[in-house]
């Protein structure tokens, strides 16, 4: 506290600061293999910090690594993926509710057009030191 006060007198508390934001993730191969396992097998999103887990079988989920959980929840903020439904799903004999991740047209269109992209030749290697 301050000790300032608003316009009516009431003490005004500081606002509350936030650590940094994670740097985005710059890493095609990474984000391009988030979109097809989101578009072939699926992702669920679990509990109130909404975990990410990959769809293996019906209705039976486990946890993605931290790299995929990490571009899953930046193209979910970019909205080049959606939240879906919510669905009960099965985790090592326990049950309970998870969100769908669905993958818009729009999304599966770009995707692929990115793997039809020829990959950028290196003129040459360089020599190491």
């Amino acid at each position: 506290m301050t000790g300032a006060v608003d316009l009516f007198g009431n003490p005004v508390n500081e606002p509350v600061t936030t650590g940094p934001a994670a740097p985005p993730i710059n890493d095609m191969t990474l984000i391009e293999k988030v979109l097809q396992v989101a578009e072939n097998t699926g992702y669920v999103l679990v509990g109130p910090s909404e975990r990410v887990y990959h769809l293996v079988a019906r209705k039976t989920i486990e946890a993605a690594p931290r790299p995929e959980e990490e571009a899953v929840h930046q193209l979910l903020t970019a909205k080049w993926l959606t939240k879906g439904g919510v669905h009960v799903y099965t985790h090592h004999g326990f049950e309970g509710p998870g969100n769908s991740v669905l993958v818009p047209k729009s999304t599966k269109v770009k995707a692929r057009q990115w793997r039809s992209l020829a990959p950028i030749p290196c003129s040459r290697k360089r020599k190491a030191s």
